[in-house]
């Protein structure tokens, strides 16, 4: 037998349901299960059906199934039991058979619908929590909200630019989600409230909703774009072993005079590698690099290409806030380094640089070598390094 899936509509277009389910049957297409999105058809002669919908009303942590004893009343009734889905029971029956409606009085099966309705206004409790904890981010990554918050704005600002296309990712399911919900619950509330009137319900409504799946539609196009754009920053991420010549705006510790083979750290194994990752908004680096006996002496860089929308100096006290050992601002004191726009470094370990479109956040530890020492060769291999990159200028 052929068989067909068709997206039906939500739970609450009880009506919208019906008519699509008599608008197939009349093509020859018969309804056989209901999914939570989908509905599967069979394939058959083209008949003229009826479909009712019953929606069960069960209590705190029943089963949704309908009584065997109201499906028998049904039955006896001429109504056929076809499938369940939830709380969604569907019957059908011939068009030119005598099976009676369901109800008689509209206000008897706007009670059936009380449970449905309540779980139409309880599926909003997670979608504003969603959203006041987007608020909260959105206070963090302003500044002046408190210590702890700044340092998750710092997060988030990072985050922000170094995988763009996920955030608007789930800023956009965010944003359908609470669409889908607030028309659900504005649609069950007013067919309730209909019932209760004593207005009926109507089983071949003539609209097909189309405003609301255009709407819906348009933000579901938006959740699927960023969602590829994330797929494409997950799989154009390049991991691989880091190269003897740098060749990116990142150096390398033979570029600050420093040789040696190298190694493993001495306490989690790990080697010299590069990633490089590709955002709307930016190019990260994420290079680390371990020479000498024993791993004695390592340096992590953190290197950005920035787009012209990123705010820089928001975005480099960011990585400040967020640094490993300084963890503050306050903790960088700024240095003069020819061939940089701005410099810092933080305590024995921790540098940073700017030029043109380009920040970088640098750890850095040389065995038997004067800490500042060091970091000023960092920041003077930075600045050469870039200099032949030829950074764009802001």
């Amino acid at each position: 037998m052929k068989r067909r899936y068709r997206r039906h509509f939500d739970d609450y277009a009880i009506g919208e349901n019906e008519k699509l389910y008599s608008d197939m049957a009349a093509r020859g297409w018969f309804l056989e299960k209901r999914g939570s999105y989908f509905s599967r058809f069979g394939s058959g002669k083209p008949a003229d059906m009826r479909y009712r919908i019953e929606v069960s009303a069960p209590r705190f942590l029943e089963e949704t199934w309908l009584p065997e004893e109201q499906v028998a009343v049904y039955e006896d009734c001429g109504w056929e039991y076809v499938t369940s889905c939830g709380m969604i029971h569907v019957f059908s029956s011939p068009a030119g058979s005598d099976a009676p409606e369901f109800y008689a009085d509209p206000a008897q099966q706007a009670a059936t619908l009380k449970v449905l309705r309540r779980n139409y206004i309880w599926a909003w409790v997670p979608v504003v929590l969603m959203v006041l904890l987007n608020f909260l981010m959105a206070a963090a990554m302003s500044g002046g909200v408190g210590e702890t918050l700044s340092k998750w704005g710092a997060e988030f600002r990072i985050g922000w630019v170094a995988a763009t296309a996920l955030w608007l990712f789930f800023g956009a399911l965010l944003v359908w989600t609470f669409y889908l919900f607030l028309h659900g619950a504005w649609r069950m509330g007013r067919l309730y409230r209909r019932m209760k009137k004593g207005i009926p319900l109507d089983h071949s409504p003539r609209g097909r909703m189309l405003p609301h799946r255009i709407v819906s539609g348009v933000l579901l196009g938006f959740v699927a774009v960023f969602g590829l754009l994330t797929l494409w920053q997950w799989v154009s991420k390049d991991t691989r072993d880091l190269p003897e010549v740098a060749d990116g705006p990142y150096v390398l510790f033979s570029d600050l005079g420093i040789e040696g083979e190298r190694s493993q750290l001495f306490y989690d194994d790990r080697t010299s590698q590069i990633t490089v990752e590709r955002s709307l908004l930016a190019t990260h680096y994420d290079v680390f690099e371990v020479v000498g006996e024993g791993g004695s002496n390592w340096m992590y860089q953190d290197v950005y290409r920035l787009s012209s929308l990123v705010d820089r100096e928001m975005f480099v006290r960011s990585l400040m806030e967020n640094s490993t050992f300084a963890r503050s601002p306050s903790s960088f004191r700024e240095v003069t380094v020819e061939g940089l726009e701005r410099a810092w470094v933080a305590g024995d370990l921790e540098c940073m640089a700017v030029k043109g479109d380009l920040a970088a956040y640098v750890t850095v530890l040389k065995a038997g070598q004067e800490t500042d020492e060091t970091l000023k060769l960092a920041l003077h291999a930075l600045a050469e390094c870039w200099a032949n990159e030829g950074s764009q200028v802001r």
